[in-house]
């Protein structure tokens, strides 16, 4: 039976490799803090059940960015947060007196205009994240609890920052957008380090073509191998799924792109007419064909190795080099 998520990321603290408090840097310990919390399980396990219940699996599909190819929450996080910090920018310039007189009533125009379309971006931006952080492990959503605790806090102070504008209080505005996008750069250094401390939207097969041994690999005994029954196989030391169907064997790599989860412990599935691979972790459905994503939460491709049976009834398999 293979580990499912929570066995391979134990949330005991002393279960977890790691270095000591005097290795490790400053802002590595404070951002990595979140992940000790545990009381923010509470909230994450009734959100987490909430969204996946509530949203069909093409809009899932849509806000994890399978259809893009690339997840879609960090795209849209882009412009909420280019568009506050150009607007706090503006701001920051106009409280330190370095915008002439005649430039004033421009200048805070721009930036309310600024700030009003971070804060219209930020509903599909949320949506995009909470659909994300629904499937990832628990170590990785209590950080993204603080992450969007943190820009949840930024939105209402742009959103005051603009109420105070509306109203002819110009100088708490402007010092409201400062706060604001600091609030706003703290929720996007937790998300900077969950996305590249923690891996949380980074393909976790990409590895594969480039760590697998050259040439041709006995994988399986084909007579061995039963119709629509993943197994897995070696190239090397670098774990593959192998998936006989009618129409021939397919070889992927068995470490899933999306969290790592075993595909030789999925199930084969059809869907729109085609031979698919179903992550036992998260759902995510593979094309046996070619790799591709025929439903999220993955948006990355599995890498496809060539395949072949031998004289002697053995499937071999060999990694495709990287174009």
């Amino acid at each position: 039976m293979s580990a499912t998520p929570t066995d391979r990321f134990p949330d005991r603290p002393d279960q977890r490799p790691s270095a000591t408090a005097a290795t490790r840097p400053l802002l590595l310990r404070l951002l990595d803090a979140p992940v000790r919390w545990r009381a923010l399980d509470t909230v994450a396990a009734p959100v987490r059940d909430l969204v996946r219940a509530a949203e069909p699996r093409w809009l899932a599909d849509l806000l994890h960015g399978t259809w893009l190819g690339h997840p879609l929450h960090p795209v849209l996080a882009q412009v909420v947060v280019g568009s506050w910090t150009s607007a706090a920018a503006v701001d920051a310039l106009s409280l330190a007196g370095l915008v002439p007189d005649d430039l004033a009533d421009g200048a805070d125009a721009t930036s309310a205009a600024l700030a009003a379309a971070g804060i219209a971006t930020t509903l599909p931006t949320v949506a995009s994240g909470l659909t994300d952080w629904a499937e990832l492990h628990p170590d990785q959503q209590r950080i993204g609890l603080v992450h969007a605790a943190s820009n949840y806090a930024a939105l209402t102070v742009f959103a005051a920052s603009l109420v105070q504008r509306w109203r002819g209080r110009t100088t708490s505005a402007r010092w409201l957008s400062v706060a604001g996008v600091s609030t706003a750069t703290l929720g996007a250094a937790l998300g900077g380090h969950l996305s590249y401390r923690w891996s949380a939207g980074a393909s976790h097969a990409e590895h594969v073509p480039h760590v697998a041994p050259e040439g041709w690999h006995r994988v399986a005994a084909y007579d061995e191998l039963v119709v629509d029954e993943p197994v897995q196989g070696h190239v090397g030391d670098v774990p593959v799924v192998v998936v006989r169907t009618a129409d021939g064997v397919s070889v992927l790599a068995d470490s899933c792109s999306h969290l790592a989860g075993p595909l030789s412990g999925g199930k084969v599935t059809r869907e729109g007419g085609e031979a698919c691979l179903v992550c036992p972790w998260h759902g995510s459905a593979f094309r046996l064909a070619d790799g591709s994503v025929a439903a999220g939460p993955a948006v990355a491709p599995q890498p496809v190795l060539a395949s072949r049976v031998d004289v002697d009834g053995g499937v071999l398999a060999r990694v495709v080099p990287v174009p």
